[in-house]
């Protein structure tokens, strides 16, 4: 049995919406069909075409604040990046130190309680700070500069003492050679520990050469504190000997100097490429999904501070006409559109290097998909209320000789915009058929199917090139009956399957799954899905009109949809 799970709302409480989801160019393989794994043998992820469709995910639980548009400036990428390079230091030199640490103990057999002391210290400092850079927790930048500074300062003061008392030990012993070895050795470990602070910490090279440069002071300290201790004087000449002291000062120097000098390209490669980030007037700020043909990210405008989402076309589609044609297209056709309900392009351009954009608002909601996917079938009233828009958003279209033929779940958003909830955002035109220009180019190629076979009317199936607006009306009853049953009008073992059920069998009644679907609006869906398109409704506007005439109509309006967000938000965020 499919019921219909509806969170509760809390009295009158409205908190600020979360950011369920956003646009992402991805399939459907995490949608409704996979809740569903009996129902359809077939995920709508098997689409006969080109062109990669855009779905939804659920994204974090706060909201994404842009007011002073931190996301996308470089000391913000920088910060992230230190806390990552930063954790992968501490990881690698917890696993360093543990190795000599075991090596140490099985050469020596016994080892010396003040060096397994200083190790152990070591290990403590470096696990610990690993540790805290790789939980979850949200740390500052103050926090993460912090952990920088007792990371390396901490591990250079260690390392001084390390050398002090061990070389305190050999001075009383009377033994240079001892001494020469583990002044060597006390050089190589900060060589290390300074070309991996100016290798992989992000600084600017001012910085980094204030932090390499006091490490490299430390075997000068040493050697101060060595000379005026009391046993020093057997071994003074060897303390003050030019070659021994110039030798080991040189090396340091050396490589303090290279470590600032890489800490200089690498910041300029990383401005660089925060500058290769920008496409027009618009900053890449994260990736929101892969397609096959593009990329889709979160960006915003440089001077408006706008959130938005930019879709790029992939360089190697880039060098197919076919897919570039379409993507072109898909930009071009929505963008004629003005009614709200169709997603709304801001802008389109390519960059030096020829990768193809287009600039789309950003929606913050759940796809149709997800809808059910998380919460079940939809009641009557609320799948009314949203196909009532999903047809006023085509009507438009079709009224311009567009034909969307890629109608599905995943396709449809439910948006939470301008404080209304449940707005309907149709997406993706890149399948669209202009049917009102015959100059028009013909994108697919003969005897092959673009679309969803889920979804797919039986014309579409068929291959007919002559499609008109009552393919997509198919399509609407297809996601009407998906949102009211929680599955699709047809199944099988392969696409091709489920598109000869389209043309062939009869559709199964929602009312027979979901025995509270009203008998007028399931008179309607079956409509919608006649096999002859002379059998449906002729056009959006007269499906509209149908949705509206029926008795559950009423029964959903703002208020009840602000509740259920609120809800689902409030469920949201506990759950996470």
């Amino acid at each position: 049995m499919v019921g219909v799970a509806e969170p509760q709302a809390a009295g009158d409480q409205r908190p600020t919406l979360p950011r369920f989801s956003s646009i992402r160019e991805s399939s459907m393989s995490n949608n409704s069909h996979n809740s569903h794994p009996s129902d359809n043998n077939v995920s709508d992820t098997e689409v006969i075409d080109l062109e990669p469709t855009i779905a939804m995910d659920w994204g974090e639980p706060s909201p994404v604040a842009f007011s002073k548009a931190t996301l996308g400036s470089l000391a913000g990428e920088t910060h992230d990046l230190r806390r990552e390079r930063l954790g992968a230091v501490a990881l690698f030199l917890t696993g360093a130190v543990t190795l000599i640490l075991v090596w140490n103990t099985i050469a020596s057999g016994k080892m010396n309680a003040l060096v397994v002391g200083l190790t152990l210290c070591r290990l403590a400092l470096v696990g610990g700070i690993a540790g805290l850079l790789s939980s979850h927790l949200a740390l500052s930048k103050r926090q993460v500069h912090v952990l920088e500074v007792l990371l390396f300062g901490g591990l250079t003061v260690l390392l001084c003492l390390s050398q002090y008392f061990i070389n305190v030990r050999f001075l009383g012993e009377g033994n240079a050679t001892g001494l020469v070895a583990h002044e060597k050795n006390g050089i190589l470990q900060l060589f290390a520990l300074m070309m991996l602070y100016g290798m992989f910490i992000p600084n600017d090279p001012k910085t980094a050469a204030k932090v390499v440069f006091s490490m490299a002071l430390a075997p000068l300290i040493v050697w101060t504190f060595l000379r005026e201790h009391p046993d020093a004087a057997p071994l003074e000449e060897h303390l003050r000997e030019v070659e021994q002291v110039g030798s080991n000062a040189i090396f340091v120097m050396l490589g303090a100097a290279l470590s600032v000098y890489g800490s200089h390209v690498l910041n300029h490669f990383r401005f660089q490429l925060h500058e290769a980030k920008r496409y027009g007037q618009y900053r890449l700020l994260n990736k929101l999904g892969t397609g096959g043909m593009g990329e889709v990210y979160l960006a915003e405008h440089e001077l408006l501070k706008r959130p938005c989402a930019l879709k790029l076309i992939k360089a190697e589609s880039g060098h197919n006409p076919v897919a570039l044609a379409r993507f072109e297209r898909e930009v071009r056709s929505a963008a004629r559109l003005s009614h709200p309900n169709s997603i709304e392009i801001f802008d389109y351009g390519h960059t030096d290097d020829g990768t193809f954009y287009y600039v789309m608002e950003y929606l913050q909601g759940m796809s149709l998909g997800d809808l059910v996917a998380s919460y079940g079938p939809l009641p009557p009233a609320r799948v009314i209320h949203l196909f009532r828009q999903i047809c006023a958003g085509l009507a438009e279209a079709h009224s311009l000789g567009l034909v969307h033929r890629d109608l599905k779940p995943g396709n449809i958003f439910a948006a939470v915009r301008g404080g209304e909830t449940d707005v309907v955002k149709i997406l993706d035109y890149g399948l669209v058929k202009v049917t009102q220009d015959p100059e028009a180019a013909q994108l697919t190629i003969d005897q092959t199917v673009s679309g969803t076979p889920l979804f797919m009317a039986p014309e579409q199936a068929s291959g007919e090139h002559d499609l008109d607006a009552r393919a997509d009306i198919y399509a609407i009853g297809a996601m009407a009956y998906f949102a009211l049953t929680g599955k699709a009008p047809f199944d099988g073992a392969s696409p091709f399957a489920i598109m000869i059920a389209h043309a062939r069998d009869p559709v199964v009644p929602p009312s027979r799954l979901r025995p509270e679907v009203p008998a007028d609006l399931e008179q309607v869906v079956l409509r919608c899905l006649a096999k002859s398109p002379e059998d449906r409704f002729a056009d959006a506007k007269a499906l509209a009109k149908a949705f509206a005439a029926c008795k559950a109509t009423g029964d959903w309006n703002s208020d009840r949809s602000d509740e259920w967000w609120v809800a689902a938000a409030q469920a949201h965020a506990s759950a996470s």
